[in-house]
């Protein structure tokens, strides 16, 4: 016959019941940023407490600490909380022979490429780093506000159509011209319209004082997890021709942990260094005639499609979404879950489905 368990002396119960209450009021908290949404959002909640009771023992308490605050754009460690509270700025910047070598490419976050009448143009995204120098600065088109949109606080541009500028004017984003000569200016020893140049603080001191944080631009690594995916495989080179008169070319670098640029058979290096981003992404997005300017076509980037995520010597395959303009574009692998992107800078290219793209 089994005997009835005695009751637990008062004793004990009282003193678990206070260690619950001192748990439930011990936890750390994250240092304020001023902007929320300047942190990179984690799924593990502030603090992880667990209590553990053990026969015979007093109750003990473990308390796991938050993980430390990123940046929104590069998910690199944000240390310091002025820049993370910051908008960011976009600049759109040229691609053409005579442009090269650009300045301040480096220092963006995110670089998006996009086709434009036969060769190709970038919008450098700037948040957590300064340039002095940046450009050469070229005109606005069609699809530049709403790729920014939900990131930059401040687009910079030297002009466009009627049409293209007035989408840029209508979006959610300070607009910054060449008329603005405190912010922009002709450099000397580039000849026009090469030569259009600006800062990230010259365009932060136009920005709004209610433009807060961008929104995250996707999900960063936390320290110790590794790049992979359903189907995930290694892919050491990229080739691609984003445009008629543009052939671009990656080549992973273990060393460096960074895609390395050619453009047109030779390195394409800035006056800062060698293009190196840590992520290149392929975004498959349909392009269609501007109805303004039939000799502009510019990319559906509000809709979805397939895309290719190359990241540490790696390739995972999925799908891109953005089902707004003021929506961030999302990347899912083929189980639907988000595409997990190692810190540090993304570079986009928006090229057209069908576009000559090969692995090595």
């Amino acid at each position: 016959m089994f005997g009835r368990r005695r009751p637990a002396p008062v004793a004990v119960l009282l003193l678990v019941l206070a260690v619950l209450v001192s748990a439930g009021c011990s936890g750390a908290k994250e240092p304020a940023l001023g902007n929320a949404a300047a942190v990179q959002p984690a799924p593990e909640p502030e603090t992880t407490t667990s209590i553990t009771v053990s026969p015979n023992q007093a109750p003990t308490t473990t308390t796991t600490p938050a993980p430390p605050p990123t940046y929104p754009l590069t998910g690199l460690p944000a240390a310091d909380a002025g820049i993370a509270a910051r908008a960011a700025v976009s600049v759109k910047i040229d691609n053409i022979a005579e442009a090269r070598p650009q300045a301040g490419i480096r220092a963006a976050d995110v670089v998006y490429e996009e086709f434009t009448e036969g060769v190709t143009r970038f919008i450098a995204v700037y948040h957590s780093n300064n340039a002095e120098v940046v450009g050469p600065v070229r005109s606005v088109r069609p699809a530049d506000p709403v790729i920014v949109t939900p990131l930059g606080g401040v687009l910079g541009f030297s002009g466009g159509s009627p049409g293209a500028e007035a989408l840029a004017r209508e979006a959610p984003v300070t607009v910054v011209t060449e008329n603005d000569t405190a912010v922009m200016y002709r450099r000397a020893g580039r000849s026009a319209p090469h030569n259009l140049y600006t800062s990230t603080a010259g365009l932060w001191s136009r920005a709004s004082v209610e433009a807060g944080a961008p929104k995250p631009f996707a999900r960063f690594l936390r320290n110790g997890q590794s790049f992979t995916g359903p189907g995930a495989m290694p892919v050491t080179s990229l080739h691609l021709v984003p445009a008629d008169n543009v052939i671009a070319d990656w080549d992973w670098d273990a060393g460096a942990r960074a895609w390395l640029r050619s453009t047109n058979g030779t390195a394409h290096t800035t006056e800062e260094g060698r293009i190196a981003p840590t992520t290149v992404i392929v975004q498959f997005t349909p392009y269609e005639f501007f109805v303004d300017d039939y000799s502009v076509i510019y990319p559906q980037v509000v809709g979805s499609g397939d895309v290719w995520v190359f990241a540490a010597g790696s390739l995972v395959t999925g799908t891109w979404t953005k089902p707004s303009p003021e929506a961030v574009t999302t990347f899912t692998d083929s189980n639907g879950a988000p595409i997990v992107l190692p810190p540090g800078q993304t570079w986009v290219h928006l090229v057209g489905p069908g576009s000559t793209v090969t692995t090595g």
